[in-house]
C-alpha cells in the first residue's frame, strides 16, 4: 500500500453556502476493520474513485464518450410489415477471434447486434463507429435476429461467439467480413446425440442395448444404433425373420407421424453374430 503523508480535504456546506476545509497529516488509507465511529482520524471511512497507479494513490480518471448509439428502426424479414425501432442501451460488448485469425468487436445494443468498427491496430479509438449486423434492403434494415433487450453474456469456442440473449441461444461465425447468427437450437450444426446403441430386435435372444449418449435439450433429434437381426442356433447363424420388428428409445416425431417418409434410417453395417 501506498501512504500519503497529507492532504487536503475540501467539504461543500450546501445550507450555508460556504466550504471548508482540513489537512489530514500521515495519511493511512482506508479503515474497512472498525467501526466508522472508531476509525482513527488519519484514516478514511471509504475511498471511491482513487487507483494505486505510478506507486501513488490518486483519483480514478473519469470517461470519455467516444461513441454514442442512436435508435434505429429494424424489421426481421423484408416482407414484414411491422416496423421495430432498436433502443440505444448498451447491453455488452465482446472481443472474440473468428475463423479468419481476425480480431472482431460486438455490441449488444438494444435487441440487435453491432460491428463496432474503426479500432485501430494500437487499440486507438479516434475512428470508432458502429455498423448494424443486417442487411439494407429498400434503405430498410433487415436483421437475422434479435436479442432481448438487457443485459447478456457470451462465450467463445471453436472462434465462435455464443451469445446468451434471454429469449434466444444465438451462435455468431465470421470469416473473411462474412458473418452468419443463427440460433443453436435445432440447428443444422447442433450435435445430435447417439443415446442408445445396441438395439436388438424384438423377441431376440440376447439383448445388447446400453445407452450412450445423454439427450441434447438444444436438440429434438437423436440417434438410435440397432443390431443386425440374426443370432446364434447351434453354431449356424439363422434369420428368424425376414421383417425385423425393434423397439426405439422413444416415440416418433410428432411432425413426422403423418408422413413416414420424412424419417431418415442409416443402415452403416449388417453382420452375422457366429461363435
Amino acid at each position: 500500500m501506498a501512504f500519503i503523508d497529507k492532504f487536503k480535504i475540501t467539504l461543500a456546506n450546501s445550507e450555508l453556502n460556504s466550504r471548508r476545509s482540513f489537512n489530514v497529516q500521515q495519511f493511512f488509507g482506508v479503515d474497512y476493520t472498525e467501526a466508522q465511529s472508531q476509525i482513527a482520524s488519519n484514516h478514511a471511512t471509504e475511498i471511491r474513485n482513487i487507483i494505486y497507479k505510478d506507486k501513488v494513490n490518486q483519483k480514478r480518471t473519469g470517461f470519455e464518450e467516444l461513441i454514442k448509439a442512436t435508435n434505429i428502426p429494424y424489421k426481421l424479414s423484408a416482407t414484414d410489415t411491422e416496423e421495430k425501432i432498436n433502443q440505444s442501451n448498451i447491453n455488452a460488448v465482446w472481443s472474440f477471434v473468428g475463423e479468419d485469425e481476425k480480431e472482431y468487436v460486438i455490441a449488444h445494443i438494444g435487441s440487435l447486434l453491432f460491428f463496432v468498427k474503426g479500432i485501430g491496430e494500437d487499440k486507438s479509438f479516434l475512428e470508432m463507429r458502429l455498423e448494424p449486423m443486417a442487411e439494407v434492403i429498400d434503405s430498410k434494415y433487415i436483421v437475422p435476429g434479435e436479442l432481448e433487450n438487457y443485459k447478456s453474456t457470451a462465450f467463445v469456442g471453436l472462434h465462435r461467439l455464443y451469445i446468451l440473449g434471454g429469449n434466444k441461444f444465438y451462435v455468431l461465425r465470421i470469416n473473411n467480413g462474412d458473418y452468419s447468427l443463427k440460433a443453436v437450437e435445432n440447428d443444422e450444426n447442433t450435435y445430435i446425440p447417439t443415446t442408445t446403441i445396441g438395439i436388438t430386435y424384438k423377441d431376440s435372444l440376447v439383448s445388447s442395448q446400453k445407452l450412450l449418449d445423454d439427450v441434447n435439450l438444444l436438440s429434438k433429434y437423436r440417434k438410435n444404433k440397432l443390431v443386425s437381426g440374426t443370432y446364434v442356433d447351434d453354431g449356424i447363424s439363422v434369420r428368424t425373420t425376414q421383417f425385423w420388428d425393434y423397439e426405439l428409445d422413444t416415440s416418433i416425431l410428432e411432425e413426422f407421424k403423418t408422413d413416414l417418409n420424412n424419417i431418415k434410417i442409416t443402415i452403416s453395417s449388417l453382420r452375422k453374430v457366429e461363435n
